[in-house]
């Protein structure tokens, strides 16, 4: 009885073992067959001022389970235009542990079309992937940028597959705003040429977010398990006083046949 349960123990130690050395010998990639909504990367062009032109900026409209326009647009950003930024949160598990969050930028009147500008971090699937907690850990899925308008980012969640999101306000000193824009702005750049893998833990949409904070502010966002169990950042960010205590608002199918998201 022994012997067999110790055999057993050791196969289980060859696989996982066999597992992890595969995991580790992969290598991420831009060339694959990607899902359309993800397939196309927004470029990036800096200035020596530091503006920001992005090229390919996603804009599709959504129906109710159902995509009605796919449209893409240019436009340039000066990071210091930036008036205020937003957080939207998805949960992704009934426990409230694990969201998906992404980030709204906005500029004054003048930006029009790009005036709520998101940047959602995201797994770049291949077509057919899904995406799974446990395939984000074993680099399953590459990491990307969408730049995208606010409407279709909302939208997409909301009317198309029927997720809520909540809405915050970000409490973020105006420069700080500025230096978390231009590093989002560079590693987009990069991650065009070098691919490099998302990870659930260590390399996911928030902590994207709270190391551009802390390297912008160092110490800003002390480590803490919401880096990881995404779902509990806005409490984390409330209490360090980044997200605004008297403002939220839940958008839904409901919410958005009734009014605008803005």
């Amino acid at each position: 009885m022994k012997k067999a349960l110790g055999r057993t123990l050791l196969a289980l130690l060859v696989v996982a073992l066999a597992l992890l050395v595969f995991v580790s010998l992969r290598e991420p990639s831009l060339s694959r067959i990607w899902d359309e909504d993800v397939s196309i990367l927004a470029g990036v062009e800096i200035s020596n001022d530091e503006a920001v032109t992005l090229t390919q900026i996603r804009d599709w409209n959504y129906a109710i389970s159902s995509i009605s326009s796919k449209k893409y647009f240019d436009a340039s950003f000066d990071p210091k235009d930036i008036v205020a930024m937003w957080m939207y949160e998805q949960q992704l598990s009934t426990s409230g542990l694990i969201a998906h969050t992404f980030l709204v930028f906005e500029f004054d009147e003048s930006y029009e079309r790009g005036r709520y500008l998101g940047l959602s971090v995201e797994t770049r699937r291949e077509q057919g992937e899904e995406y799974s907690i446990i395939g984000g850990a074993l680099r399953s899925f590459e990491i990307t940028h969408i730049w995208a308008t606010e409407q279709d980012l909302v939208t997409r969640r909301v009317q198309y597959l029927d997720y809520p999101l909540t809405r915050y306000r970000l409490e973020i000193p105006a420069e700080y705003r500025s230096r978390i824009f231009s590093k989002f702005a560079r590693e987009t750049q990069s991650l065009a040429s070098v691919p490099r893998w998302y990870n659930t833990a260590s390399n996911n949409c928030t902590s994207s977010l709270i190391k551009y904070v802390n390297e912008s502010k160092p110490g800003a966002i002390p480590f803490h398990y919401s880096y990881a169990f995404t779902g509990k950042v806005d409490e984390y960010l409330e209490e360090l006083g980044f997200k605004a205590a008297d403002y939220s608002l839940q958008i839904t199918r409901d919410f958005l046949a009734s009014q605008e998201l803005r």
